[in-house]
């Protein structure tokens, strides 16, 4: 892809010695067709045609390939090209189909070879000069049928104007993604070397602080407990709650806090979790970056007490978070080595002074923190990229396919209420949802003139069924390469799967089916059948629900049917989406 950008990009001048040699080619074929007969006007004017074409080509080689491309020369080739194509060759040839050929490689070049406005206003002098040459030689009874003519080749040029703009701007988008790919694969190196930079300087710390724990006989238990709640806890809060839980214990200090930013848009840190700090409200507490509190942090890097920090240029709300904690020690947190946070420890309950053991615990603890809201950030960036995805595909859809819009929210909606009404946990819902939203995506890959097919289905459309229902094969396709997981895949596949073992494709039934899969089929038919579609109006709710109980035990799971018409009846937020 990249190769051929490049080459219409910056080798404009060799494509259009190349487009010019493709016409030259096809001029001659069409003139060997008439070598028996050279007493005929057609023989002569392909002749012409032919020997001037040449010319160009050989001029354009000669004095325009090795240099850079020559808009203005270009635009006069191209206007010759077309005087020659509509005003000799088209009189004497334009009943054979190769003919369409030549100007199919005229408008190519045009569209790929000039600018924007350019294009658009030698396209406008083209269409032009063809409407005047078929009028003349029809004038002069050299075409017959001349309406007919006119209108099937204006037709087809129009056609391949079409093409050849949709192909250009498909170069276009596939670069600029080519382009961002590149990007990100720059700034992943990049990431990579500032991560063993990290990795060095961490490794430095962690080796420094381990010998001052082995000195001081910190027990390592503990380390090792905070680090066992990173691999089996997700809940980022509940797994610094228990860090906070765990210092409070072996320091034996009254209170602790971690204050860092909520949000990526915040420009300041706020009090994230904290336990011990009963009757103080510190919601409207914040630590902007650029304040001097921060660069002391920042400059600090290490657990300090807090009343060694100086007040002077401080904010109100730095100097409110000095006073509260002026006995305690307070911790910069760093994020790919940028301040992310603090981390706050009260004094001791018994009024001992910190040590240095206590100094090496906090430190370590404050390091696994940062770990923590990395793997968050990182948590979150993933869940914007996925749901970015889906919305993306879900547009690319329902651009193509007018009467999808809003069939995929609202089949969602009923699968999300069906699914949380029967217990499963919310992993299961959201992927089920997802499902739901995505399991038509297969109809991307499915011809229009299948899926816009305004005929009624019968007995006698199971060809062009087949070819629409294929749509669950190749979604189910699409959904596995593009990394989605196997409950959403398998919606994609088998929500045409029918309940009795007679569906589509795999014709299978019952308990073979996933959960997800029933639901899908029971939410799916029904919003489809109350919505337009291309072969008939919308159905009233009553008919549609009279045809899931008509078909509940054959069609669709009975007992999914039944839950599902009970939800709808009951459950307001089951048509919250309803047109």
């Amino acid at each position: 892809m990249s190769q051929i950008y490049y080459f219409l990009r910056y080798q404009k001048q060799k494509f259009y010695l190349y487009a010019k040699l493709a016409g030259n080619l096809i001029l001659l074929l069409l003139f060997a067709g008439f070598l028996q007969d050279r007493s005929a006007l057609e023989y002569k004017f392909l002749l012409i045609a032919a020997i001037v074409n040449l010319s160009g080509t050989v001029v354009w080689g000669a004095f325009f390939t090795n240099r850079n491309f020559d808009a203005r020369a270009a635009i006069i080739h191209i206007l010759i090209d077309t005087f020659l194509i509509f005003f000799l060759v088209y009189p004497a040839v334009y009943q054979m189909p190769f003919f369409l050929i030549l100007p199919a490689v005229l408008i190519v070049s045009i569209v790929f070879l000039l600018t924007a406005e350019s294009s658009r206003n030698i396209l406008i002098v083209v269409f032009i000069l063809f409407t005047i040459a078929s009028g003349i030689y029809s004038y002069q009874g050299l075409i017959q049928k001349p309406e007919l003519v006119y209108s099937a080749n204006l037709l087809i040029m129009g056609v391949f104007v079409f093409i050849s703009y949709i192909s250009l701007n498909a170069i276009r988008d596939l670069e600029k993604h080519y382009l961002s790919l590149k990007g990100d694969r720059e700034e992943l190196k990049k990431r990579y070397r500032q991560l063993e930079q990290e990795y060095a300087a961490n490794k430095e710390q962690i080796d420094h602080l381990n010998r001052n724990v082995r000195k001081k006989d910190i027990e390592i238990k503990n380390i090792l407990n905070l680090s066992g709640q990173l691999n089996f806890r997700s809940d980022s809060k509940k797994v610094l709650t228990s860090f906070l839980l765990t210092v409070i214990g072996q320091i034996g200090s009254s209170y602790a806090a971690i204050l860092t930013r909520q949000s990526r848009d915040h420009n300041y840190i706020q009090v994230y979790i904290q336990k011990g700090l009963r009757g103080q409200d510190l919601s409207n507490l914040r630590i902007y970056f650029h304040s001097n509190l921060i660069q002391i942090l920042n400059s600090v890097r290490e657990p300090i007490h807090v009343n060694q920090i100086p007040t002077d240029g401080l904010y109100t709300d730095e100097v409110h978070l000095l006073e509260l904690f002026r006995k305690d020690l307070i911790c910069p947190i760093f994020l790919k080595g940028n301040l992310a946070g603090v981390f706050v420890v009260g004094h001791k309950i018994a009024g001992k002074s910190f040590n240095e053991a206590d100094m090496n615990l906090i430190a370590i603890v404050a390091n696994q923190v940062s770990f923590v809201l990395e793997q968050t950030q990182i948590t979150h960036d993933y869940q914007d990229f996925y749901s970015k995805t889906i919305r993306a595909m879900l547009h690319s859809l329902e651009a193509k396919y007018a009467y999808a819009k809003g069939h995929k929210i609202r089949t969602a909606n009923y699968v999300h209420h069906l699914a949380r009404k029967m217990g499963l946990n919310e992993q299961e819902i959201k992927d089920m949802t997802y499902g739901a939203l995505l399991h038509d995506i297969g109809k991307i890959a499915v011809k229009d003139e299948y899926l816009l097919n305004s005929t009624k289905f019968s007995g006698l459309d199971t060809g062009l069924k087949e070819k629409i229902l294929q749509h669950a094969v190749e979604g189910s396709k699409i959904l596995s390469s593009a990394g989605f997981n196997e409950t959403i895949v398998d919606m994609a596949l088998h929500h045409h799967e029918f309940y009795n073992g007679k569906g589509f494709p795999h014709k299978i039934g019952e308990n073979d089916l996933t959960v997800g899969s029933r639901i899908l089929s029971v939410c799916n038919a029904f919003d489809a059948m109350v919505s337009d579609r291309p072969h008939r109006k919308a159905l009233h709710p009553a008919t549609a629900k009279e045809y899931l109980h008509y078909y509940a035990g054959s069609q669709f799971d009975p007992a999914m049917v039944k839950l599902f018409l009970e939800e709808l009846a009951s459950n307001q937020e089951m048509h919250r989406y309803k047109n």
